[in-house]
């Protein structure tokens, strides 16, 4: 089976889940952007101009895409690259196709923004069908964004998902979900006595420093390091407690002698 005709199955199987309601596809409006369209936002345009998911989810008319991101930049004086694209909306979040065109954040996707924070993107699908896929529970759905697997596979504990995903280009401002998924995995690795747990930790505490407010990066590295040593501690993994309680005594005097 071809790509495309892969895409149209699973944009079928969506449109035919209990309780989707689309809208007939003969209103399809024009492709807003310079930009190429994605494969698979094309596809669900070419079966239906626009549906709505049982749990409130709207995937707006592909002609209103340029005038709904138009006004909410508009009236809420948003700074948007140019190549986000509102697409639809949930509740109280917007939901937004990131087409990274300048391959700037991390191949972009679709994004959930709350309407209170419209600067506070949150990646949770690679592509505006594996997000539909995902809030209908299908079957075999795509995978999510890493930071979503991330956070599931953290939540889970499960070792080998949370590096997979973390070995990832993580999205833009979700430095802080990545410093709680590594420390999850620097745990893990601490609990089998494996090494690479320090690289874990190293990584927890760079991603908590990176989200620190402007002149707190000091006393963050330091809190950062503490909290590794205490998890390593606590996992029953003295030498790399000690390894990391010595890096925060590194970190500390390095603040000193600024």
């Amino acid at each position: 089976m071809s790509a495309a005709s892969a895409l149209a199955s699973r944009v079928a199987a969506l449109l035919a889940h209990p309780g989707v309601e689309a809208r007939p596809q003969a209103a399809a409006g024009a492709w807003p952007l310079d930009l190429a369209e994605p494969p698979d936002v094309a596809a669900l345009y070419a079966a239906a101009d626009g549906l709505a998911l049982p749990d409130g989810t709207r995937i707006l008319p592909r002609g209103d895409l340029a005038r709904a991101t138009a006004w909410l930049t508009e009236e809420r004086s948003l700074d948007w690259a140019s190549d986000l694209l509102v697409v639809g909306e949930r509740e109280d979040l917007v939901i937004v196709l990131d087409l990274d065109a300048a391959s700037a954040r991390a191949g972009g996707g679709v994004l959930e923004v709350p309407t209170d924070g419209l600067a506070s993107f949150q990646r949770v699908a690679r592509s505006v069908v594996g997000y539909l896929e995902r809030r209908l529970g299908v079957a075999g759905a795509e995978a999510a964004s890493p930071e979503v697997r991330a956070r599931e596979a953290a939540a889970r504990r499960d070792l080998p998902a949370l590096a997979e995903a973390l070995a990832e280009a993580m999205y833009p401002g979700a430095e802080r979900q990545v410093a709680h998924a590594a420390l999850t995995l620097g745990v893990l690795l601490s609990e089998r006595g494996d090494e690479a747990a320090l690289d874990a930790f190293a990584r927890s505490v760079e991603a908590r420093v990176a989200a620190a407010a402007r002149g707190a990066a000091a006393p963050e590295r330091l809190a950062a390091w503490r909290a590794c040593e205490i998890a390593a501690r606590e996992a029953g993994a003295e030498a790399i407690a000690a390894a990391c309680a010595a890096r925060g005594r590194g970190a500390g005097e390095g603040r000193g002698g600024a």
